[in-house]
């Protein structure tokens, strides 16, 4: 678990900070000769996670006492306990912060990951991953708790007696967020502008919102371009998109063009 505001930094993180390759940062072990280092994974996580925040007061403590030829005496900064809305979790963490009536299985949660039927909400963010083709490819994703209570308190069907009754089919619609509007149309309008140079990172930083959100608005913004391209040549290939949206991934146009495909088909 990440707790709130603690700024998460895995083995490449630490391993920069301590000017050491990550292969040398493993091999010693260094994190174990840090006293009161405290280390955030969950037992069995294929992650290491620090604090940002202690590693750079350890740093800070071994190149004072180096100066002055004696031992490190490390008084780094305390990491919050208890919960919070704000924690970050894990995909396994996210399961078993849920009330025991309204778990799974451990092996049905990750089905949810990237289920079609139930599926988990949009993680908030991610650590390590890198951006390829405006998707965040890699790296470990984590979630709010909140986001994850209030997924599991809103979610439709067995078991929550908020769902829509049985045989109801109408739905009322939410009322469109003000700041979200507003993000989508920047979105289009820096696409419109840099259509083949935009990246998740570029977009993330005009709207000040996190990469992993600014990928999902930018994918949006490629897919309504998309969907307007086809209107004008319904023969649109992979090719075509890859140059209008600057995809450098064949597989990752050739997705995009089928769901503006299906997303055209289904306003018919």
């Amino acid at each position: 678990m990440i707790p709130n505001g603690v700024t998460p930094a895995d083995d490449q993180v630490a391993a920069d900070i301590f000017g050491v390759s990550v292969g040398y940062w493993q091999d010693t072990k260094h994190w174990e000769r840090i006293r009161g280092l405290k280390l955030l994974n969950r037992e069995g996580s294929r992650r290491r996670l620090y604090s940002k925040e202690q590693l750079l007061a350890a740093r800070a403590e071994e190149e004072r006492a180096k100066a002055v030829n004696e031992q490190p005496r490390y008084d780094l900064p305390s990491v919050p306990a208890g919960e919070h809305p704000d924690d970050l979790l894990d995909l396994e963490e996210s399961l078993y912060a849920l009330p025991e009536d309204k778990r799974v299985t451990l092996s049905t949660w990750k089905g949810y990951r990237y289920g079609s039927k139930t599926r988990l909400p949009d993680p908030d963010f991610n650590l390590g991953g890198k951006d390829v083709d405006g998707e965040v490819v890699g790296g470990e994703d984590f979630w709010r708790r909140q986001t994850i209570l209030d997924w599991a308190a809103n979610r439709r069907g067995r078991g929550n007696p908020k769902g829509r009754p049985a045989g109801r089919k109408e739905s009322q619609s939410r009322p469109p967020n003000p700041q979200a509007v507003q993000r989508r149309e920047r979105a289009r309008q820096l696409l419109a502008e840099h259509p083949t140079t935009l990246t998740a990172k570029m977009l993330g930083e005009d709207l000040g919102v996190h990469p992993v959100h600014a990928e999902r608005i930018l994918r949006a913004a490629r897919l309504e371009r998309v969907i307007s391209l086809l209107k004008d040549d319904p023969d649109l290939s992979a090719e075509d998109v890859q140059r209008e949206t600057g995809l450098h991934v064949t597989s990752h146009a050739r997705k995009l063009l089928d769901e503006a495909r299906e997303a055209a088909a289904d306003t018919q």
